[in-house]
């Protein structure tokens, strides 16, 4: 075989590989977002004026605190049972001041949406309910903390619908959201 053959094959060869990366590549990326549909988003409808709200509902997940070398906690979301609820609060930034992003969110698991939930204080770790507070703050005062204090009750209403009321207190950082009062469609 002369030269030329030999790199018009090699040539094909490298542009059919290519060409399989691509595809591979692009299935890898419809995957991602197939998973990302599984779970819902809503708007919150009681937020507190100049802050962006939301809801999540993760549906086959949980969540849990671990901490890092230096015992600062940080958030891990798994595969499991439960659903997770996240009720995120965001308030608006301060327009031309670096660093005004202020955020807080609530994690709570749930195991079963059939059943209505009414939990007081240390019995909230059965929904391993988690307070978010993510600013540019002293280290001690952001991150991840288990929510000890407070009375959380679920009410189902029908299929696709509860009732959330939810009041909590923590005791280690300062908070500005201390109650949700919503009702979830799902």
């Amino acid at each position: 075989m002369d030269l030329n053959k030999i790199m018009l094959i090699n040539y094909k060869l490298l542009k059919t590989m290519c060409f399989v990366f691509l595809v591979c590549t692009a299935c890898k990326s419809m995957n991602n977002s197939i998973e990302a549909q599984e779970s819902s988003q809503a708007q919150i409808i009681s937020c507190p004026e100049g802050w962006h709200c939301s809801f999540e509902l993760l549906k086959n997940k949980g969540t849990k605190i671990q901490y890092d070398q230096f015992n600062y906690p940080y958030l891990t979301i798994e595969d499991g049972k439960s659903t997770v609820l996240v009720f995120k609060y965001q308030r608006n930034e301060i327009e031309g001041t670096a660093d005004s992003g202020y955020d807080e969110y609530i994690y709570l698991n749930i195991d079963d949406f059939q059943k209505n939930i009414n939990l007081t204080d240390e019995s909230l770790a059965e929904v391993d309910a988690t307070f978010s507070r993510m600013c540019f703050c002293t280290r001690e005062s952001t991150g991840y903390f288990p929510v000890k204090i407070g009375h959380l009750k679920i009410k189902k209403i029908n299929r696709n619908r509860f009732k959330i009321d939810f009041s909590f207190k923590l005791e280690t950082v300062p908070q500005v959201i201390e109650n949700i009062n919503e009702t979830i469609h799902y």
